[in-house]
């Protein structure tokens, strides 16, 4: 009997020390992402608030350090919405390239609430790096790696009343468009 109750102690310390570590990035002379690298990330977002959910399919072309343009699209594809971050401003840009600056009216609820209180370095948290906003909290909770870099696969984003988990099933770098 007691040797039992060793190996159940010894199974739950094993498995809560499992529970408990933190995902690392991948070390193997790969490096980060930076803001100046141009880059393109395919997937999905689950958007989380108290009392709504919402799946986005998402197309994020990364084209400068001040300028991202995100497809964001129902998850069936039904309706969609092209965003285009220029400083910090968000425009939506419809089928002919023109441009619309956004207002919190503009959208429909609940992107227009999340748009307007989107961290700014989002582009960044996408990458993996932290967040310089301490009402901001990012974890990369899986890494995938390329020849070079080593970039989320799985990424949950904390801000406000939201939460964001961000899945990354493809990565361009080095590609905008």
């Amino acid at each position: 009997m007691p040797f039992r109750s060793f190996v159940y102690s010894l199974l739950v310390t094993l498995l809560s020390g499992c529970l408990q570590t933190t995902v690392e990035r991948p070390t193997n002379n790969l490096k980060p992402l930076a803001d100046t690298d141009p880059w393109q990330a395919r997937g999905k977002m689950l958007v989380s608030s108290e009392n709504e959910r919402q799946t986005l399919r998402f197309i994020w072309s990364h084209l400068s350090e001040g300028q991202d343009r995100i497809e964001l699209s129902d998850s069936l594809g039904l309706r969609s919405i092209i965003l285009v971050r220029d400083s910090d401003e968000y425009y939506q840009e419809n089928t002919q390239g023109q441009r619309v600056l956004l207002s919190a009216n503009t959208l429909e609820e609940p992107l227009a609430t999340v748009l307007s209180s989107l961290p700014s370095g989002i582009a960044r948290l996408m990458t993996g790096a932290k967040s310089s906003n301490d009402r901001v909290t990012s974890e990369v909770v899986s890494w995938s790696t390329s020849a070079q870099f080593a970039t989320p696969e799985l990424l949950r984003v904390r801000f406000g009343d939201y939460a964001l988990k961000i899945m990354i099933n493809q990565w361009d770098i080095g590609s905008s468009e």
